[in-house]
């Protein structure tokens, strides 16, 4: 699993758990719709550390608390 999916895979539970659309997330965050899309993808297999502090700020989260999660602890998580 690249770390661009896992990324995925998290802010897709936490915006189910918050109850948030992805589009009101990316209108109330002011992210790029093309930079989540290209995450979602896999365009981008690695999202910047900008990107994370965006989305965990866009969520009410640290950084810390965004990437505090099982699926960025797999054994098989490419970051590379």
């Amino acid at each position: 699993m690249t770390l661009g999916e896992a990324f995925t895979i998290r802010l897709t539970t936490l915006l189910k758990e918050k109850n948030i659309s992805l589009y009101k997330f990316l209108k109330d965050s002011c992210i790029a719709r093309s930079t989540i899309v290209n995450i979602a993808k896999g365009n981008t297999k690695c999202p910047t550390l900008a990107i994370i502090y965006q989305v965990a700020d866009g969520l009410g989260m640290t950084p810390i608390e965004f990437l505090d999660d099982p699926v960025f602890k797999r054994k098989d998580l490419d970051y590379m």
